[in-house]
């Protein structure tokens, strides 16, 4: 096996027979492969199973209590486009496997014919395929890098250091800035914008064009996702579709996320290209940047990828050294955004960044640096 396969890789079983899962459960035990398998005996179950997030490989039967054939393969194709994908055949299956391979499928198996070597090698070989192929197609698809913004606790102001680093950024660059979730008054209270159809986050996997009539487009060429209405959760397989969407449209992407650890944050953390965690320079923000710190280390593989912003939100009598603020998060800070909350108020309400509503002071002049430090690390756009 490669390094990449040496990964823990999720396999999605989707089998009505007990007995081939059976087969297939009894293959993968004890093969010394990092595997962890999941079964949905029906479309339905499957359907379920793909909106929390595509699995790395679906091992699948075409022919389902509710659904057959070709459907079936199109289906799943569909809703998890980036997975492999190994059809399990019938013995009077097979011409329909081989043309699902010739659409995509990485492999087909005839069940019952099958050495569980021939089964191991099928899906190693899968995964390597499928990629090297995912990591072509991001080469080629891929226009934009990512930026995601996240608070190590909520009320920090992370959203205003977000939006005002999107508009310094689109001065020279194509920018997007998003959100996943909308609390407070987030990305539409910032820029007054009214509400409006949420098409693309209504859509169970949104395509491009979808997600690119949800934009506003600011005078100043920003443009702004504000997130979907307060009651609706975004799914992995949303936020993903959403992200690839903005990605291909600009040359940053910037998100502004909940300070939670929701499986739609998880999974779009773990594409960005760097990570701002916001926080105050007082202890119980330190603390709760210290605890999301972990969750990104264990969940989103993020090491190296992650920097500070310190906001003084209010003059403190007694502030945290910064010393001791790097040395407890054991992250660089990368900016210290002095007190203004008066300023910050009043760029709110005029529906303007901090940054474009007064360029001169000493909190605009910091924003703007801050975006140049950003823009000098990430990789070249286009």
């Amino acid at each position: 096996m490669s390094a990449d396969t040496c990964e823990m890789a999720s396999i999605l079983l989707v089998e009505d027979s007990e007995s081939d899962a059976e087969w297939v459960f009894d293959c993968l035990e004890g093969a010394g492969r990092p595997y962890r398998i999941e079964h949905a005996p029906r479309l339905a179950d499957a359907a379920a199973r793909l909106a929390k997030g595509s699995p790395d490989l679906i091992l699948l039967d075409l022919m389902l209590p509710d659904s057959a054939g070709w459907e079936t393969f199109m289906e799943l194709r569909r809703r998890a486009p980036r997975a492999a994908l190994v059809v399990l055949s019938g013995l009077g299956d097979e011409a329909l496997a081989r043309s699902a391979v010739r659409q995509g499928a990485q492999d087909y198996l005839v069940k019952g014919r099958t050495p569980r070597e021939i089964l191991l090698r099928a899906l190693d070989f899968a995964l390597e395929r499928q990629r090297g192929l995912a990591r072509l197609q991001e080469a080629q698809r891929r226009r934009g890098t990512l930026i995601a913004f996240i608070g190590a606790k909520g009320g920090v102001g992370t959203t205003t250091v977000a939006v005002s680093v999107a508009a310094a950024l689109a001065r020279h660059r194509s920018v997007i800035i998003a959100e996943l979730e909308s609390l407070g008054c987030g990305l539409a209270g910032a820029f007054r914008l009214r509400a409006r159809a949420d098409a693309a986050w209504s859509a169970e996997i949104p395509d491009g064009d979808q997600v690119m009539r949800q934009l506003w487009k600011l005078p100043s060429g920003l443009r702004v996702l504000p997130g979907p209405a307060p009651d609706r959760e975004v799914s992995p397989a949303q936020a993903e579709a959403i992200v690839d969407a903005l990605l291909a449209a600009a040359d940053r992407v910037l998100l502004d996320l909940a300070p939670r650890t929701s499986p739609a944050n998880r999974a779009v953390l773990r594409r960005a290209d760097r990570i701002v965690m916001v926080l105050e320079r007082e202890p119980a923000s330190v603390t709760a940047g210290c605890r999301l710190l972990e969750y990104l280390r264990a969940s989103c593989r993020m090491e190296g990828l992650v920097q500070a912003v310190v906001v003084n939100r209010v003059a403190l009598a007694c502030p945290l050294p910064l010393e001791e603020i790097e040395r407890q998060l054991q992250i660089p800070v990368l900016a210290v955004i002095p007190p203004n909350a008066d300023l910050c108020v009043q760029a709110r309400r005029s529906g303007a960044p901090v940054v474009f509503y007064q360029p001169e002071s000493a909190l605009s002049g910091c924003l703007v640096e801050l975006a140049g430090k950003l823009e000098a690390d990430l990789p070249a756009a286009g």
